[in-house]
């Protein structure tokens, strides 16, 4: 078989144009990479500056060129400097806890000052960070690449000091990608398939927080930021006399939950998405087990949380319309798939009551 000389020529340029196109988004991740790192260095940091940058770092990575095939260092610098941002921020917003819990009117500063500067950067700037993390997930990089940094502990752990319902928006859907698989799997290390190192991660993180927080289940932040979304849903449904705040109050109390704090935001289109992002990831959690009984395993502890509260109080047919009622319907249908094929004489009627 032989080629012209004509089609070697045009296939040479055309794979050098791939190469040099490959160079270019490279350097200019680097660049934007570093931009983000000189943010870091003066104190007390420019939050303007350092929100612009983490932008234009998002933008980038989120730009039809991320599918172009890039260096895999180059992207592994992206994610340890987003990384080292939101673990420091939540150290930062750890130690206003501690100073508000010990009624001090100062943040605590820790010995040498480390994270003191990270404390008044906006919850703005920090969206901006995780989105980057979820770009950086589906890059050559991959889910492995972030699963084995401190982001899905920091994210998880962010859940606890934000009430940010765009931030808490982005955390969730940043999980969820993480508890996606690989189509492929590759090579076994510490016994698991590369493909579960996301899924793994992220429960490992929930259970990170919940020493760290003091939770009574690891997944009892993610399942209070449901409930609460859900409750501020209905109280801007048009219909006053299905939910109004005193019998907001009143369910509160009956199940047991009147002591948490509660958030009224401002647009329900927010709420919304922050509460579709919750019930999502708490699919994603279940879906990534392969075996019927890991799975209800893992409902059961999700169940023992608020969010069964949460899914109940999505039965209104008033949020029929709306995806939280189709992620909450998800989640019913394939629990009862899952006790049918668990134990075929389980009525279906008792899958979710």
């Amino acid at each position: 078989m032989s080629y012209s000389s004509a089609s070697l020529t045009e296939s040479i340029a055309s794979s050098t144009q791939t190469l040099e196109l490959d160079s270019l988004r490279a350097h200019h991740t680097q660049a934007l990479v570093n931009i983000v790192s000189s943010c870091l260095y003066p104190t007390p940091i420019d939050a303007a500056a350092l929100k612009r940058s983490l932008t234009e770092l998002r933008r980038h990575l989120e730009s039809p060129l991320s599918c172009a095939q890039s260096h895999p260092a180059t992207e592994t610098n992206a994610v340890e400097i987003i990384e080292h941002i939101i673990l420091c921020w939540v150290c930062a917003r750890a130690s206003q806890a501690d100073a508000q819990n010990y009624s001090m009117k100062h943040i605590v500063n820790t010995n040498d000052g480390r994270f003191d500067k990270y404390a008044d950067i906006p919850e703005q700037t920090i969206s901006e960070a995780i989105q980057c993390t979820s770009y950086l997930a589906t890059m050559s990089v991959g889910i492995a690449a972030v699963a084995k940094t401190s982001l899905p502990t920091s994210i998880s752990l962010l859940l606890g000091f934000s009430s940010c319902p765009v931030v808490l928006t982005y955390a969730f859907r940043t999980l969820t990608k993480l508890c996606s698989k690989h189509s492929v799997k590759r090579a076994k290390a510490d016994g698991r398939w590369e493909s579960e190192t996301g899924i793994y991660s992220v429960l490992d993180a929930f259970t990170s927080a919940q020493s760290a927080l003091g939770l009574r289940n690891r997944f009892d932040s993610l399942a209070h930021a449901a409930f609460v979304f859900v409750t501020d849903s209905l109280t801007h449904l048009d219909d006053s006399s299905l939910y109004d705040s005193d019998r907001a109050d009143q369910t509160m109390e009956k199940l047991g939950l009147a002591s948490l704090p509660s958030t009224r935001l401002p647009t329900v289109r927010v709420e919304e998405r922050a509460l579709i992002s919750a019930l999502s990831l708490v699919n994603a959690l279940i879906n990534a087990h392969d075996t019927v009984e890991d799975r209800l395993r893992m409902r059961r502890e999700l169940l023992d949380t608020p969010l069964y509260q949460c899914l109940k109080l999505l039965e209104v047919p008033e949020l029929e319309p709306t995806l939280a009622y189709y992620e909450a319907r998800r989640f019913r249908r394939a629990y009862a798939s899952d006790i049918r094929d668990f134990d075929p004489q389980t009525p279906s009627t008792s899958a979710f009551t």
